[in-house]
């Protein structure tokens, strides 16, 4: 390839890239940025809707479990104690039972970071996650009710706190302790598809993030 050719595809290239990284970096409603989780990921989306004040989130990944995860997170850095809170949905009938929708206090954005989510999947199953080092495998704690369409997460310390609700109904709590994230750390809303091949989408209503 000529040298002229070779420049202009490599500054094309990169101009590219460096585009990507910025869309993905850039403010969406009260949060800092979105990003794919995982390496090759299909490319998923989230938008904000300032006038119905909603977030739309579609995300692709084989699952978010075992040692490594793939999805769409939109994040925002948070240092210290937190709660969160979001009314969320899934879009249309979708392609897999395990496609999720949550919180999720996370680490760093790589794909194997320790976290926790507090997650409600396409089947109903409702479920406080948590990986509790680097590369570890996930562990779980199911909800005793299922589709649930109120999700909390909160912070304190190394206490990570679900809370969850459906249809008005009382919340029920799930916790677990000792999750060393550090101090500051990304907070936000995640869509995983549990099928690397597709795009599953979210809807998330009355976002709230409160810090002391």
């Amino acid at each position: 390839m000529p040298k002229k050719k070779l420049y202009h595809l490599l500054f094309f290239t990169g101009f590219l890239l460096a585009h990507t990284a910025f869309a993905q970096n850039k403010a969406i409603g009260i949060f800092e940025g979105h990003t794919d989780i995982g390496k090759g990921v299909k490319p998923g989306a989230a938008v904000y809707h300032a006038a119905k004040k909603e977030y739309v989130i579609s995300g692709a990944g084989y699952n978010i479990w075992f040692d490594h995860d793939e999805f769409q997170f939109v994040w925002k850095k948070i240092k210290g104690d937190f709660t969160v809170s979001a009314r969320a949905a899934f879009v249309g009938k979708g392609v897999e039972l395990h496609r999720k929708v949550g919180w999720m206090a996370r680490k760093s954005l790589d794909s194997s970071a320790p976290h926790v989510n507090a997650v409600v999947h396409g089947d109903g199953l409702t479920s406080l996650q948590f990986r509790r080092t680097q590369a570890a495998q996930t562990e779980e704690v199911k909800s005793s009710i299922t589709h649930a369409d109120v999700i909390q997460l909160e912070r304190r310390g190394n206490t990570y706190t679900m809370r969850v609700s459906r249809s008005g109904r009382p919340f029920v709590t799930t916790e677990v302790t000792d999750i060393d994230l550090g101090d500051e750390i990304y907070v936000g809303l995640f869509v995983g598809s549990h099928n690397p091949a597709v795009l599953e989408t979210g809807v998330f209503r009355e976002v709230r993030i409160n810090t002391p």
